[in-house]
């Protein structure tokens, strides 16, 4: 869906919000499974649009069957969109030759309008002050997937570049463009950093293909932020699969978390998905918005109330008559850029640092908002862009994203992750994760023939665990292909031995996770020898 529509009007008092998200949707998004096999007539997918989406090995064997069924290859991944009709028949001729990798509906998601009210500047100056000087705009691209630009809007022209050329068919793309990036003096609008480049993807049907192909598109234009106002209820292999392909080539992903408060709070994707950072909306107040969606996936608030925006003049109109050329919009889909600008912002400042990172200082720099602490309303908190700048250089979290096997074995993202140790010298790394934005981290060994390796997890806080799969796990979840198990409590170590019996070497996937409730990160050293 659309994530902008301001929701009708209603009253829910803000003491009972921790009751209305008690029972609110985590951030799962299957990351822990397998690649999923789902095909006409099976289950869910029976309601499911006129196309499917077909994943496979790359290589030309696969480009030979898809073109035979008349598919059509989704940029940047190795997968296909086929009709529905023709992707029973494409999957089982895939599968015969072992080539099949995933198969899933190509879900669309649902528009929504904006609301209109009265002009102002609240919005920016409630993430960064009036007077905090903006660095030189030109090196950080942020990609809007959303309607197109409108290339006619004087404050937007100059620094917009269209990677697609699809028509300008509704306002929203513009309105979200604005809030990042409106220059000053060229209109009524001033965009959180003004004058950062625009790379403009617009968005045809919405659907799970058409999004993965605008993050593919933005990744090769050179985006450094990708920003994502819109969301379903249904996670998506291909689109997660697109956005960990972008954040291997370190590009971060913000998205709306969604305006579904009254509706049960759902989990939206792609908000929820892992390394995503998911932004839910204030007031004009400080105060957690009626209608922003609060879960477990939510990151950072930002302003989503009368939020100032650009409109194309040709939506700008009563009566006929073109007016200003600006409104105020509500919602999270407004929410999502500027904190996308506020991204761009710091990977401007500190171009060093990694998607991890600037997602990082985003979270530890963010003005907390009452309950205190950590909450599913506003995450961490108000985005405020001069103490996420203040903060030290956060850790490096290595080898991501290495959140599911699929993401390790090529099957996602066409190449396998490096091997972490092949038996020689002993390999050491430390690394965090996060049960709700990475919930796993999974590595690579290779154990030679005969050869016994020791393996052994070292919590700095939290609560890891340490797993060993042999290498034909497709998920890292259940007991058939696991050989290793440990589970410590507090700060002892996980220690396990895997012997390799064979005359030959052999591969396995060594996997962390983390079982706190309580505390639902965690930072470890891993370390492999014989």
């Amino acid at each position: 869906m659309r994530i902008c529509a301001l929701r009708s009007a209603f009253s829910v008092p803000l003491a009972a919000c921790a009751l209305a998200i008690a029972g609110a949707g985590t951030a799962s998004a299957g990351s822990v499974g397998a690649a999923p096999i789902k095909l006409p007539g099976a289950g869910a997918s029976r309601a499911a649009a006129s196309d499917w989406i077909i994943g496979a090995r790359a290589g030309a064997r696969s480009d030979q069957l898809a073109a035979r069924f008349g598919a059509q290859p989704i940029t940047g991944l190795p997968a296909f969109t086929v009709a529905r009709a023709k992707a029973t028949e494409m999957a089982a001729a895939l599968k015969r030759e072992r080539l099949l990798a995933w198969a899933e509906p190509n879900i669309r998601a649902k528009r929504k309008s904006a609301y209109e009210g009265q002009l102002d500047r609240w919005a920016r100056v409630a993430v960064v002050p009036a007077d905090f000087a903006w660095p030189a705009p030109g090196s950080v691209a942020v990609a809007v997937l959303d309607d197109r630009v409108d290339g006619s809007v004087s404050d937007l022209s100059q620094q917009t570049r269209w990677l697609n050329s699809t028509p300008v068919t509704e306002a929203h793309g513009t309105m979200v463009a604005s809030t990042i990036s409106a220059v000053v003096g060229r209109g009524p609008i001033v965009g959180v950093f003004p004058g950062t480049p625009i790379l403009s993807y617009g968005l045809t049907s919405f659907s799970c293909a058409n999004v993965a192909a605008g993050i593919d598109a933005a990744v090769k234009a050179g985006a450094r932020i990708i920003n994502m106002s819109l969301g379903t209820e249904i996670g998506c292999f291909t689109m997660n699969a697109a956005i960990q392909r972008a954040y291997s080539k370190d590009v971060l992903s913000v998205a709306a978390a969604g305006n579904e408060f009254t509706e049960g709070n759902p989990t939206e994707y792609p908000a929820a998905f892992p390394h995503v950072v998911s932004v839910a909306a204030t007031d004009s107040r400080g105060r957690v918005s009626e209608f922003s969606t609060a879960n477990a996936a939510v990151d950072v608030a930002a302003p989503g109330v009368g939020v100032p925006v650009d409109v194309p003049l040709k939506f700008d109109n009563e009566d006929g008559n073109p007016t200003d050329g600006a409104t105020t919009a509500n919602g999270t889909s407004f929410s999502s850029p500027i904190t996308a600008g506020a991204a761009a912002w710091i990977a401007s400042v500190r171009p060093d640092l990694k998607p991890g990172q600037i997602a990082d200082l985003l979270r530890k720099g963010a003005k907390d908002v009452a309950p205190k602490g950590y909450d599913r309303n506003t995450g961490f908190g108000l985005v405020n862009i001069p103490a996420s700048l203040a903060l030290p250089t956060p850790m490096l979290d290595p080898q991501e994203p290495n959140d599911s096997i699929p993401l390790v074995d090529g099957t996602a993202l066409g190449s396998k992750a490096p091997l972490l140790w092949t038996g020689g010298v002993a390999a050491s790394l430390a690394a965090k994760i996060d049960q709700l934005k990475d919930p796993l981290d999974i590595y690579r060994i290779r154990i030679p023939a005969r050869s016994t390796a020791k393996i052994s997890l070292t919590p700095k806080f939290g609560g890891v665990d340490l797993t060993v799969y042999t290498s034909t796990a497709k998920s890292a979840s259940g007991s058939r292909y696991r050989v290793a198990y440990s589970k410590k409590s507090g700060k002892l170590v996980d220690r396990v031995a895997v012997k390799n019996s064979s005359t030959n070497t052999k591969n396995f996937y060594v996997v962390v996770s983390d079982h706190d409730s309580k505390l639902l990160n965690a930072e470890y050293t891993l370390r492999i020898s014989r």
